[in-house]
């Protein structure tokens, strides 16, 4: 078995991920075995900002820099990455580089090693540590938010992780002293090369339930279940028969990662369901997605509608469902995927327009850019607002465009496309 190593947080990779992914693993930089210093032996919290689609966010400084932020990223193979063009602003100096493949997508991308640095998270305080650096402002443009960095397993290996959606906090627990008392659900939760992965059931209409290994991403933004291309092709998922969306508009450290967008009846993990889920089923014929490996990834999507533990010491993963376990999951009802661009990632270029959508009827087009919303200005929304806005059913909206030197206005109604 080959192992994986995601090369980024799935927010890199389907994030919408963009689908942070995964990568074949292959002989890269080693990093140092350098060790956080805690201020509490046990218990830390850290403050995130967690996002609407379940996004992690934490504030982190290099080397006593400004406030920069990182995603949280159980994905991530490494400890540590940090964007390539932050670390040249840092001034740090990049080493070893090469051009990796394996990510999502089928493309090759660069990665470099940055050595000695001093990175410090809330309370916590590593010193001569290493990162990869990797450009991440394609993720950044998908989340439309600044993703200077990663912080990847290191930290869910050293701590019980015990993750807040509701309350955007992270508390950080000492394994040895760890007890759990409420009533969530325990899942058995294995540690291979490099990935958390558990067993769950996904049941297509029509079918009896299919039992897989899938890795659990906090970094795998904007998705539910993403299945890989040979686990999906060997059970003819989807349907011929079943309704689905070609969805071009993720991208990870590879390029362009092709999905066909479904619903399944149920997604399953232990004794808890999310009903009538969207899953992503991969069409990529490289990189992670294309692996034999295992069998999918859990996102965000799914993990947000929990408080979720990760306690690796106890070979466990515990949910205790929240307020959003029971909420539908939507896909965009508009037909147009966005891109965030500008110093302030207040300039929304149309990246994908959908075929038969509400969009394309509009006569909108790929590479319009969004100037007002409902006769506001774009520039007052983020990407989040606005992706949030095109979820509700059966709303109104005018839009003002701009193509090339032509600006036109548009209606769009929003309908539930699957």
């Amino acid at each position: 078995m080959k192992p994986i190593r995601p090369a980024l947080a799935s927010v890199l990779v389907v994030i919408a991920l963009g689908l942070g992914l995964c990568r074949q693993s292959q002989q890269v930089p080693s990093f140092a075995k350098n060790h956080a210093q805690s201020p509490s032996r046990n218990l830390l919290t850290l403050h995130a900002d967690i996002t609407s689609y379940g996004g992690i966010f934490l504030q982190a400084r290099i080397n006593r820099s400004q406030p920069m932020w990182f995603a949280l990223d159980s994905g991530a193979s490494s400890p540590f990455f940090i964007d390539t063009r932050k670390a040249r602003v840092l001034g740090l100096r990049l080493q070893g580089r090469v051009s990796r493949g394996g990510g999502a997508g089928p493309s090759s991308y660069d990665v470099a090693e940055t050595t000695g640095l001093s990175i410090s998270i809330g309370g916590l305080e590593y010193t001569g540590q290493s990162a990869f650096a990797i450009a991440l402002d394609s993720i950044e443009a998908q989340i439309g938010r600044p993703l200077e960095g990663i912080v990847g397993l290191d930290l869910f290996t050293r701590y019980v992780v015990d993750i807040d959606y509701l309350d955007n906090k992270i508390r950080l627990c000492d394994p040895k002293t760890y007890t759990y008392s409420g009533a969530g659900e325990s899942i058995p939760l294995i540690l291979r090369d490099g990935h958390f992965f558990v067993s769950a059931k996904i049941e297509m209409p029509g079918r009896p339930p299919l039992e897989g290994q899938f890795l659990v991403d906090t970094g795998g933004v904007m998705v539910t279940a993403v299945l890989t291309t040979p686990f999906s092709r060997s059970n003819r998922l989807p349907a011929s028969n079943q309704k689905r969306i070609l969805d071009k508009s993720f991208s990870g450290l590879g390029g362009e990662t092709r999905l066909l967008v479904s619903r399944a009846t149920s997604f399953t993990l232990g004794d808890l369901s999310i009903r009538a889920p969207l899953v992503y089923v991969s069409q990529d014929t490289g990189g992670a997605l294309a692996s034999s490996d295992y069998e999918g990834l859990i996102g965000s999507e799914i993990l947000r509608r929990f408080r979720v533990v990760f306690d690796y010491a106890h070979g466990r993963l515990i949910l205790e469902p929240n307020a959003h376990y029971a909420e539908p999951v939507e896909y965009d009802m508009s037909g147009i995927s966005l891109r965030a661009y500008g110093d302030d990632l207040r300039t929304f270029r149309v990246y994908q327009v959908l075929a038969n959508s509400p969009a394309a009827k509009a006569g909108m087009l790929v590479g319009d850019v969004l100037t007002n919303i409902d006769g506001m200005p774009a520039s007052k929304f983020t990407l989040e607002e606005v992706c949030q806005m095109m979820k509700q059913p059966g709303r109104e909206h005018t839009l003002s465009i701009k193509r090339g030197g032509w600006t036109s206005s548009v209606k769009i109604r929003t309908r539930r496309l699957i």
